[in-house]
């Protein structure tokens, strides 16, 4: 992963890249040792790869942050995560306001968009690392394809996967991730027939689904079983 072109010789504070954490951060990590910003062995680099980022991980990095730089230099974080929960969001979001000096988050997500636009705002964004992802697409273009009780299954087979864990961010981000190709499809077709009502009452309804699962405790099985009834 070619990074040489996306970040200034002097680092913004804090960043979000939107591709697969379990890639990125490693590929991240890697980049900014060659380029001589850390030491993966120093206790000034706070490295972090989770299924779904939790109130007590954004705790231990608070504590983390709030120490001086062991060398007086710089201090960097690197987050990667297929779900992050509003709670956590909020405090993070209070850490990226109030920035100490020489301090730098990078913050590797799969969807950008799931996250609060305070966030975004203060932050420098890049986008799509990874391009279009075809499998997304085929695996939304295969869901709108069954009936509805085939739906209704393919739904009960995702939850399966993850253990029916309605708590699991690998079941999050895969939810995610399915509603985001079904609004790709969906957008292409509107685009080119923007007067129908129902293509766009989906399209609104999607984007309600992909924020409610952003919501802890908010019903995975649910919002993929409304998502199967309005397509």
């Amino acid at each position: 992963m070619d990074f040489q072109s996306l970040f200034p010789k002097n680092l913004y504070h804090s960043y979000v890249l939107e591709g697969n954490p379990e890639e990125v951060v490693y590929s991240l990590r890697s980049y900014l040792e060659d380029r001589g910003e850390i030491n993966k062995q120093s206790q000034d680099l706070s490295f972090n790869l989770y299924d779904s980022f939790a109130i007590q991980d954004i705790q231990n990095i608070k504590d983390w942050y709030q120490n001086k730089p062991t060398d007086g230099k710089k201090k960097i974080c690197i987050i990667g995560a297929k779900f992050i929960n509003r709670e956590v969001e909020q405090t993070l979001l209070k850490m990226i306001e109030e920035p100490t000096l020489n301090s730098h988050f990078f913050i590797v997500v799969p969807d950008a968009s799931l996250l609060l636009g305070t966030i975004l705002s203060r932050v420098h964004l890049i986008k799509n690392l990874e391009g279009v992802n075809n499998e997304e697409l085929k695996r939304a273009e295969d869901f709108l394809n069954l009936n509805l009780p085939e739906r209704l299954e393919k739904v009960g087979e995702i939850l399966k996967k993850f253990k029916d864990n309605e708590n699991s961010g690998g079941l999050r981000h895969s939810a995610i991730s399915l509603i985001n190709g079904i609004e790709r499809i969906i957008y292409k077709k509107w685009k080119k027939d923007l007067n129908n009502e129902d293509l766009k009452f989906v399209l609104e309804e999607l984007k309600n689904c992909r924020e409610f699962l952003s919501i802890p405790g908010a019903s995975v099985k649910m919002i993929l079983e409304h998502v199967s009834l309005i397509i």
